[in-house]
């Protein structure tokens, strides 16, 4: 599949890049769900969210999807079809570029108390890692600085991917 993603000389476009907004790639890296990719669209600069499998089902020559889509469904296949078929579209990181455990790892060890650190250290090394994670900090009343820990950390992700891509952001 053509993803856009591969290094392309963008000054072969006659338009430059759109400035993108930063919160809006730090809000589709916080709601990556399986099944779903996210692209960032170097005309406009909107991130856009579309199904693995219509990606698969555009990439078909013909019109192999064209008839089986719902009303609901048009817009998002408008959009796969132009991701697979032009080079103006970024694949955002996926979840596993995010490397969410170890985003949690340093969260834990920025816990200045003993007993709470370790009880988040604890957490991500057993069975269900992110669920006792989530836990222990609900237990340990901590969510809002994790929260914010953690799209801290997403933004520096979000600014390094802009910056490898020399995407200018605001």
């Amino acid at each position: 599949m053509d993803d856009g993603s591969e290094d392309q000389d963008y000054d072969d476009f006659e338009t430059m890049p759109a400035t993108v907004r930063l919160n809006d790639i730090v809000d589709a890296l916080e709601t990556q769900v399986d099944e779903f990719s996210c692209f960032l669209n170097r005309d406009t600069g909107r991130v856009e969210t579309v199904s693995d499998d219509l990606l698969h089902l555009a990439e078909e020559p013909g019109e192999a999807g064209e008839a089986d889509r719902s009303e609901w469904q048009r817009e998002e296949w408008e959009t796969a079809k132009r991701i697979v078929s032009t080079g103006c579209f970024l694949r955002l990181p996926t979840k596993f570029d995010v490397h969410e455990w170890d985003i949690m790892r340093n969260f834990s060890r920025t816990v200045e108390a003993d007993n709470i650190r370790e009880d988040l250290l604890s957490a991500i090394h057993r069975s269900g890692a992110f669920r006792m994670f989530k836990n222990t900090v609900r237990e340990h009343g901590i969510e809002s600085v994790w929260f914010e820990f953690r799209t801290d950390a997403l933004r520096k992700i979000a600014l390094d991917w802009c910056e490898e891509h020399k995407l200018a952001w605001e």
